[in-house]
């Protein structure tokens, strides 16, 4: 299904977008677009008309729905909001288009450093990436889409291995034996594979809106884990499995693609689906490790308060330094 709405303007393509993104990353706008005033009357806006977030928030008051990108700035507008997400990994590395795996995981290090986490964390991250490569690279169906999912989303893909290296660490925190933390570096780094450029950009584009999602991007989990289970059963655990199939899933049911609640995810997602949530909170914030209790409260704070969540919360708080007494309750500092 394609979400993205276009249509034809002197012979070239222009896409919309919503006025709440474009309001929410004016910022991020280099190029003129086009304001829809009614079906054939349209207005002209340049970058340098002044004050574009006022502007834009006034056509928004007004009732404004959307506005019309070229097909190119669009792809360039969408291009920068990405690379502005991940500008927790990239600040140091702003202008490299293509980092090769070496810098990726030196990358990954140093920022597990700076959030706090033992660099040691990192030393077991990176021999399960090993791991995961040179067992990946035995996949004929599987390689070539992992290389797909390299060239075209290279930013997600470091957000995933810094999630696996999160997970790895609230499972040591945990004290569970180290091939779960393998199997956890599995299901990390397979999950999303399956998404493209395009099916990312819809994403940002909908803002929170799911039907403009695309449908690979809905249901990849799913098609993710019918692919595991028909092609490695043999090779690749049930509990990996299940993991893939779970990881967009929150326990209060907001997840998707099934909406599932409570107990009914598994304990391996669960560490998962709590490393990537804390991952996604620290790419979309200013963080600061004097501030890591609130931080990390108001993110678990009634949406993880389930009885499957409990431990890898407390494991949260232990990774992060924050205390609790033995019920797993916070102690104030």
């Amino acid at each position: 299904m394609d979400s993205v709405k276009q249509m034809n303007i002197d012979g070239e393509t222009y896409t919309f977008l919503p006025i709440d993104v474009a309001v929410k990353y004016s910022d991020k706008i280099h190029s003129g677009f086009f304001v829809p005033l009614n079906e054939s009357k349209r207005v002209r806006i340049e970058i340098d008309e002044g004050n574009l977030k006022e502007k834009l928030s006034t056509y928004k008051e007004k009732g404004l729905k959307n506005i019309l990108f070229a097909d190119e700035d669009y792809n360039l507008f969408l291009r920068a909001i990405k690379r502005g997400l991940t500008g927790f990994f990239f600040k140091e590395d702003e202008n490299n288009k293509s980092l090769n795996m070496q810098q990726v995981l030196f990358l990954v290090r140093k920022s597990i450093i700076y959030v706090g986490l033992q660099e040691s964390v990192a030393d077991r991250g990176e021999e399960n990436i090993d791991k995961f490569f040179h067992w990946i690279k035995g996949s004929p169906k599987l390689h070539p889409a992992f290389k797909n999912f390299l060239k075209e989303n290279q930013e997600q893909f470091v957000i995933n291995v810094f999630a696996s290296y999160v997970g790895i660490a609230l499972a040591e925190a945990l004290n569970w034996p180290p091939h779960l933390g393998e199997k956890i570096t599995q299901a990390s780094l397979l999950g999303d594979i399956l998404l493209t450029e395009k099916d990312y950009f819809a994403f940002i584009a909908a803002n929170g809106d799911h039907s403009k999602w695309t449908e690979n991007f809905r249901n990849h989990p799913i098609n993710m884990s019918k692919i595991l289970q028909k092609h490695h059963g043999q090779t690749i655990s049930r509990e990996v499995i299940r993991a893939v199939e779970q990881h967009q899933e929150f326990p209060d049911g907001t997840g998707y693609p099934q909406g599932l609640k409570g107990l009914s995810i598994d304990q391996l997602s669960a560490i998962i689906i709590i490393a990537r949530t804390f991952t996604d909170a620290l790419v979309a914030s200013d963080f600061a490790y004097d501030n890591r209790y609130d931080f990390v409260n108001e993110l678990l704070e009634d949406r993880f308060n389930y009885n499957n969540f409990k431990n890898p919360t407390k494991a949260l708080y232990t990774i992060m330094g924050i205390p609790t007494n033995e019920s797993g309750e916070l102690i104030k500092e």
